[in-house]
């Protein structure tokens, strides 16, 4: 029906390597579209004075580090990064330096930072989309053989192939990761998302708000144990925004899900996440929990007017 199709089904059947996977996924969903300038919708950013805090640029160079965090012991690690570098240029202008950071399980954590801090970088990197200069990736205990099957990818940019229509989208996801999901759950989250509104529409003629709820199912359809979240709610209605954020926030308990989140939006992070990154010109100047930045800053608020 369509020689693409047949050819992307081709490769996934002869590869042997699960990332072969996602680097094909990518080519229908997941890849952030590198033509595109990065930039921020200020009329979907929520917070007042985050909004005043970026028109007029009120960061403290000279603001020390706050790396407080310090895991649960009992919890177990899932992902260890070391010393990972990166940089797009000749003169090694890095996007990332010496980054180190240790992920747990069901351990929910936001990547916050500025435009061109680094934040989209380190995603796509733990994503296995762009590879680091330097430094290592470590997946551990049972996610060493087949962390690439165990991961849910949903990012804000994305294109679908001419054609195809949700369902079809849907069903090939579901194929590609042999999910259990069964008819009554399938349509119980096609309905939580929304998407029963547009099933039967092509995928590449949907809205910039209904592109993200079908980004977002789809990134969950195979019950990853990792989901990243790339700006969850940009374009989305008050209900399906409330409605996918408590879906979201149980499912990722209920499952023991470690999730990694990079919003703007400071209701969003404040509610689903339990740890706060800072990025600020490639490098973490703040690692801690959410109440502790609180009880430092007075609120996650001015923690970032301190550093972005």
């Amino acid at each position: 029906m369509y020689e693409w199709l047949d050819s992307l089904f081709y490769l996934l059947r002869i590869s042997n390597e699960v990332q072969d996977k996602w680097s094909c996924i990518s080519m229908i969903n997941f890849r952030k579209n590198k033509n595109k300038s990065l930039s921020v919708d200020l009329n979907q950013i929520n917070d007042k004075v985050l909004l005043e805090k970026m028109s007029h640029t009120k960061s403290n160079d000279n603001a020390k580090k706050f790396i407080t965090y310090k895991p649960n012991p009992n919890g177990k690690k899932i992902i260890e990064i070391k010393n990972l570098n990166k940089s797009f240029n000749r003169n090694k202008n890095h996007v990332l330096k010496n980054i180190s950071i240790d992920l747990y399980e069901n351990e929910h954590t936001a990547i916050l930072g500025g435009n061109g801090a680094g934040k989209t970088t380190l995603v796509e990197i733990l994503a296995g989309i762009t590879k680091a200069d330097e430094g290592e990736i470590n997946y551990l205990y049972e996610y060493k053989n087949s962390f690439q099957e165990k991961i849910g990818i949903q990012f804000q940019d994305s294109s679908y192939p001419k054609g195809l229509s949700v369902k079809d989208i849907i069903s090939f996801i579901l194929d590609i990761f042999k999910s259990d999901l069964n008819k009554d759950e399938l349509n119980a989250l096609i309905k939580i998302f929304g998407i029963d509104e547009f099933y039967n529409k092509k995928a590449n003629s949907l809205s910039g708000g209904q592109s993200q709820r079908l980004n977002c199912l789809l990134s969950i359809l195979h019950k990853p144990s990792f989901l990243i979240l790339d700006e969850l709610s940009t374009g989305l209605d008050v209900t399906i925004k409330s409605n996918i954020k408590s879906f979201i926030k149980e499912f990722a308990k209920e499952n023991k899900i470690t999730l990694l989140l990079v919003s703007h939006d400071m209701d969003e992070i404040q509610y689903l996440s339990q740890r706060i990154i800072i990025l600020k010109n490639g490098e973490i100047f703040v690692d801690a929990k959410l109440e502790d930045i609180i009880k430092e800053f007075g609120s996650l608020t001015e923690c970032m007017d301190m550093y972005i």
